[in-house]
């Protein structure tokens, strides 16, 4: 068990400034850099007094060079089983504690949260009133995924809104799992907010601009480029566009068999924008021809 023997603060200076933070109750950024399990004094929910107590702890650095200490029960609302998938990300606290005698800085992730979410909320309420909810464009953190509901939870001005995946992007080949991580930093809109729930729905995709969108400004196009992504005996030829799309590609008789990973050259067959389908004709392989693996090769080798 690791207790809290580094120092927080290395001179008065950093000192001075941490509690005018305190005092002024200001909102301080710093990066996760691990996380641990420590004996470490914590505020008492009964008794309102500092104790001593075992508690997962978030280790931070502050860009003066200040480490700082947020125990779980402080780094949010919500209970995580393990804050482990934090470490790296960048977090904002308010200072909770300075220990003079240790010279230990507590913060709390949690009351910063608070703060913002208040204002959070009533910009929502106003923006919700002047029809202005939709167009505003906010920086949100991936926090945690659901894999039972589907739902993917992301923190945005201190307030824990739900995203299905659906809402993550215009890309439908890939599973969400794939392509979400915690800590990750997007941009989302907000597309439902209940006030008597307090519940609210944002979007990713929303902030995207639709890739058929792109697709339909290239139909005059002569040729466009894109990339093998998968041949299927079954199911055919599929080609990855720089639009962001895979869609069905065809092959003229006179070409040969496209690999995976072979560069082509496409033009637009057919563009079906309210099923989300589109089709392709390779025309050549500028890049010429990816050589296919003899699948029994590794006899020889």
């Amino acid at each position: 068990m690791e207790e809290l023997t580094t120092k927080s603060w290395k001179s008065e200076e950093q000192l001075d400034d941490l509690a005018r933070y305190k005092r002024n109750k200001e909102i301080v950024k710093g990066v996760v850099t691990s996380i641990g399990v420590i004996k470490a004094r914590v505020l008492d929910a009964d008794s309102q007094e500092y104790v001593n107590k075992e508690t997962e702890i978030a280790y931070l650095m502050l860009e003066n060079g200040v480490t700082a200490y947020c125990p779980a029960h402080e780094f949010s609302s919500h209970e995580f089983r393990s804050l482990n998938g934090f470490a790296g990300t960048m977090q904002e606290f308010l200072i909770d504690h300075l220990d003079l005698e240790q010279e230990i800085l507590l913060v709390s992730i949690k009351k910063a949260d608070e703060i913002k979410r208040a204002k959070f909320l009533s910009q929502l309420e106003v923006l919700e009133e002047t029809d202005q909810l939709h167009e505003f464009v906010f920086d949100g953190t991936i926090t945690g995924f659901d894999r039972r509901t589907r739902r993917i939870f992301v923190r945005v001005n201190g307030v824990d809104c739900t995203m299905y995946p659906d809402d993550y992007s215009w890309e439908r080949g890939r599973r969400i799992e794939e392509q979400i991580h915690r800590g990750e930093n997007i941009k989302v809109k907000i597309i439902r907010f209940n006030k008597e729930r307090n519940t609210i729905r944002v979007s990713r995709r929303h902030t995207m601009e639709d890739p058929y969108e792109k697709l339909e400004s290239l139909q005059s196009r002569n040729a466009i480029a894109g990339k093998v992504s998968g041949v299927d005996a079954v199911h055919g030829i599929f080609i990855q566009l720089d639009v962001g799309l895979e869609v069905k590609g065809v092959k003229p008789n006179y070409l040969e068999e496209p690999v995976v990973g072979d560069v082509v050259s496409c033009a637009i067959r057919s563009i079906d924008k309210e099923n989300r389908k589109a089709k392709v004709v390779i025309t050549g392989y500028p890049r010429g021809k990816k050589k296919r693996r003899d699948v029994g090769a590794f006899l020889f080798e």
